[in-house]
């Protein structure tokens, strides 16, 4: 039976279609709220939205760690090339961190700061032009501290005043919650990875996703879904990936143990317990996908999983204004989500050629620049 890394083949997979999926999938969830439809289909508190993100997680986590582990053995090699014995499998390699989180900041973070301009400069003063009854221009010093309170991905401002008085949610962009949770997770596993010599890092890494998981079903009967709640939740779905990455040369990959793994997934949903406890088992599921299912063509070349995740929300809210005076009886929830994910895809394709895929220019570069000379020959 193949295993897990003989299946998934790196630069010929699914992945990236199923992110533009789950992408899709936190949209069409959101349609019901930005509608007025009333709560998005849920299980046991789960929403369709929510499973999307954890989904998100468990992908990136075992993509993360694959980027970290060989950005640390190439600097390991680097630093040992031409010495007289074999280089160390050692992870402390302090400018491979250093790599690897600028790489990081590059990829998330300027399509971060591009959408929340565009929200406070283009699509704040849009949506006073579309409401249907007369509204006040924006508060500008409003919309300024919109950018600059959000700046450290941690949002704390989530309206802009004079805008959005007729919405149902006056909040401009709640997909972006999830950011800093990811960026938490990116650094605890660089980290991890800079203190921890190799080969203890998979006991250590086990180590900390069965810490994680414990503590959120521990705090589980007390949470209320605050920032500590919520890093518990995502980063056990995070570091069941990176457990995954970890075993991929033991872990089969079979449709029996997908199947089993849905299940899984399905009885915990069921049973209220998805959080964090389906973490590894939809984690296996969305890989196994991904190395079996045809689809690597999408998104191989134009990755805008992210920019659909991070402009669906405002295009929703100026859809929901745009469409509100053209007819008295609310449009039904499905043309609704369907329109509102057609009418993001420009919007995430402008973010990939404008924004995301130049950064993948500077992550070359700002990853040349950090990397360790090679060490002398020694003669």
């Amino acid at each position: 039976m193949a295993t897990l890394d003989e299946a998934f083949n790196p630069r010929r997979n699914s992945l990236n279609a199923l992110r533009l999926v789950l992408a899709a999938l936190v949209i069409v969830s959101h349609a019901w709220i930005i509608g007025g439809y009333g709560y998005p289909p849920a299980l046991m508190g789960v929403d369709i939205g929510m499973f999307a993100v954890c989904g998100f997680f468990a992908i990136s986590g075992y993509l993360i760690a694959a980027s970290r582990l060989s950005a640390s053995r190439l600097s390991s090699l680097s630093r040992h090339a031409g010495g007289s014995r074999p280089p160390r499998a050692d992870l402390q390699t302090e400018p491979g961190l250093l790599a690897f989180l600028l790489r990081r900041f590059l990829r998330i973070y300027p399509a971060f700061l591009t959408v929340l301009l565009v929200t406070a400069v283009i699509f704040a003063p849009l949506s006073t032009l579309l409401a249907s009854t007369d509204t006040p221009a924006p508060s500008y010093p409003s919309a300024a501290s919109y950018v600059v309170a959000n700046l450290s991905l941690h949002i704390t401002q989530w309206g802009i005043d004079g805008t959005l008085l007729t919405a149902r949610i006056p909040t401009w962009n709640i997909p972006l919650w999830s950011l800093v949770f990811e960026a938490l997770c990116y650094l605890a596993l660089g980290l991890l990875a800079s203190v921890v010599p190799r080969r203890f890092f998979t006991p250590a890494a086990v180590t900390l996703f069965a810490g994680i998981t414990l503590a959120a079903v521990l705090t589980r009967p007390f949470g209320s879904a605050g920032f500590t709640d919520n890093l518990l939740a995502l980063g056990s779905f995070f570091f069941a990936g990176v457990v995954l990455y970890l075993f991929r040369q033991r872990m089969p990959s079979s449709a029996p143990l997908a199947l089993i793994a849905a299940g899984m997934v399905l009885l915990l949903l069921a049973l209220g317990f998805f959080k964090p406890l389906a973490a590894f088992p939809l984690a296996y599921l969305l890989l196994y996908l991904g190395a079996v299912l045809p689809l690597h063509r999408i998104g191989a070349r134009n990755d805008i999983s992210y920019g659909l995740y991070v402009y669906g929300f405002p295009v929703q809210q100026l859809l929901l204004l745009a469409t509100q005076s053209l007819t008295e009886n609310p449009m039904p929830v499905a043309v609704f989500a369907t329109l509102s994910v057609v009418a993001t895809i420009p919007f995430a394709l402008a973010s990939w050629f404008l924004v995301e895929r130049p950064a993948l220019t500077l992550k070359r570069f700002a990853a040349s620049r950090v990397a360790p000379a090679p060490a002398p020959a020694r003669t």
